[in-house]
């Protein structure tokens, strides 16, 4: 470690160098195994459209709505994710037939599955991508823009058409979430690298 109030020299030059070297291969590590802790603690809901038709956008909502109104009172009593996948595994055939009610005249293929995700902003929250457990329904052909919720712990609001984050989901987050992870989901800046290796060479001193 280079003391404080030592300028930076030709000497000391390399070790600069590799530390930069050494957080840059740090951190895609680092943000892996974080977003695997998350994974693990958390079971997402995925509805993708028919397509992009305004009908068929109306449809997808409707059936988040109809569905989540549905299962947000059987999944309550759940008290982790693995109760919560079990619940839902019993009653997968109502699901379907209320899915595809739905979805008529399209089919609705629903199941339970793991599902790489890219990055999304869930309100305040980011969730790193990687692959998620979820509860997928596809309308149709699933060419249509899609729409997505956390199931466990429960932050699906029926009645919003964005993600929304409350400072209750964030309690719940944090409940079962370690440090690390939740601040991933919640400070991703803090896992950023803020070193500029342009600024760190004006600083050398020859």
């Amino acid at each position: 470690e280079i003391p404080a109030g030592v300028p930076l020299t030709q000497g000391n030059r390399p070790s600069l160098l590799f530390l930069a070297l050494l957080l840059l291969i740090e951190y895609p590590t680092r943000q892996s195994t974080l977003q695997h802790e998350i994974s693990t603690q958390v079971l997402r809901f995925h509805i993708r459209a028919n397509s992009d038709t305004p009908a068929d956008q109306q449809k997808k909502l409707q059936l988040k709505q109809t569905l989540l109104t549905w299962l947000t009172p059987i999944l309550s009593t759940a008290a982790s994710k693995q109760e919560t996948i079990k619940t839902i595994q019993q009653t997968l055939p109502e699901i379907t037939k209320e899915a595809n009610r739905l979805a008529a005249p399209q089919t609705a293929t629903v199941t339970l599955q793991k599902e790489w995700f890219p990055e999304k902003n869930y309100g305040t929250c980011t969730f790193p991508e990687g692959t998620y457990d979820a509860l997928r329904i596809d309308i149709g052909a699933a060419k249509g823009h899609n729409w997505w919720c956390v199931l466990y712990p429960s932050l699906c609001y029926a009645d919003t058409l964005d993600p929304t984050m409350t400072e209750e989901g964030e309690q719940k987050l944090q409940q079962v979430l370690d440090e690390d992870a939740y601040d991933l989901l919640l400070h991703p800046q803090k896992l950023k690298i803020g070193l500029d290796l342009n600024s760190s060479y004006e600083q050398v001193e020859y």
